[in-house]
């Protein structure tokens, strides 16, 4: 069995692979400060339920040295296994990264644009992840990366307005995800203004971005979405047709550093 892992800034997520399937997934949000109290019964569970142990470990990770020391040393004690971390590069296979210095390009961001151009191979791709930040990634049908673009997500907005703005409050304890998006009536107190303004706020943008990928990529690009917000983007009313991927990312993931091992011996 092999293990990959996803560490995003708020959330783990795993999926454990047999026979080029997942055949188990999790996820759960953590705390930067204690990251191993969330491994324990993330991880755990994951073993119990499987009756092994992950024969590999591999991950991308976006929150910074410290949380992936933390994992390297919780799977090291518990599994006595190193923790393969991919690596933005400058190309893999016929995909070639945009950025001047991929290291700027978010791994996360970078095993996602794999694993779409392999799942549609001759078809350009506008690859949406929708997690702390909207990101949009572009790409020829001949896997050449043009770049992409950056929004701030609700939650990082939100939190902002809150710190930010000293006449604006807001008593909402809600998660960001399960706050909907509601068109019915103008708001007439300041919990409706600001959640329905941001809501409105990302729908433009996400909107306006899918039209330039429309508009400057050939007429079959495919569009696709991944992340922890890509249900509420998709239940915006008026957004283009979206194909939601969930596991875009643990798949780029997956493929390349399944075809490292293998090419390394």
């Amino acid at each position: 069995m092999i293990l990959t892992v996803d560490i995003g800034n708020s959330r783990i997520k795993y999926a454990s692979w047999r026979s080029d399937r997942i055949v188990d997934r999790g996820v759960v949000t953590y705390a930067k400060d204690n990251p191993s109290e969330s491994f324990d019964p993330l991880f755990s569970v994951n073993s119990a339920m499987s009756g092994e142990r992950p024969s590999r470990v591999c991950a991308v990770c976006v929150a910074g040295d410290d949380i992936s020391q933390a994992l390297s040393e919780w799977v090291k004690q518990h599994w006595q296994l190193d923790v393969e971390y991919l690596k933005t590069e400058k190309q893999y296979e016929d995909i070639v990264n945009a950025y001047q210095d991929p290291a700027q390009h978010g791994v996360d961001r970078w095993a996602g644009i794999v694993a779409a151009h392999l799942r549609f191979p001759g078809r350009p791709v506008c690859v949406i992840g929708a997690g702390t930040a909207i990101t949009f990634d572009l790409m020829t049908k001949n896997g050449r990366h043009q770049g992409g673009y950056i929004l701030p997500s609700y939650a990082t907005m939100h939190a902002a307005l809150m710190s930010d703005t000293a006449n604006v409050e807001s008593t909402h304890s809600e998660s960001a995800d399960s706050m909907k998006f509601d068109e019915c009536g103008i708001p007439d107190n300041t919990n409706d203004a600001v959640n329905q303004g941001l809501h409105r706020f990302i729908r433009a943008g996400v909107r306006d971005l899918c039209q330039f990928a429309e508009d400057n990529m050939d007429e079959s690009m495919k569009l696709i979405i991944t992340g922890g917000s890509a249900e509420t983007i998709l239940a915006y009313p008026g957004m283009p047709v979206m194909l939601h991927e969930p596991d875009l990312v643990m798949q780029g993931l997956y493929t390349i550093m399944k075809q490292r091992k293998g090419s390394n011996g």
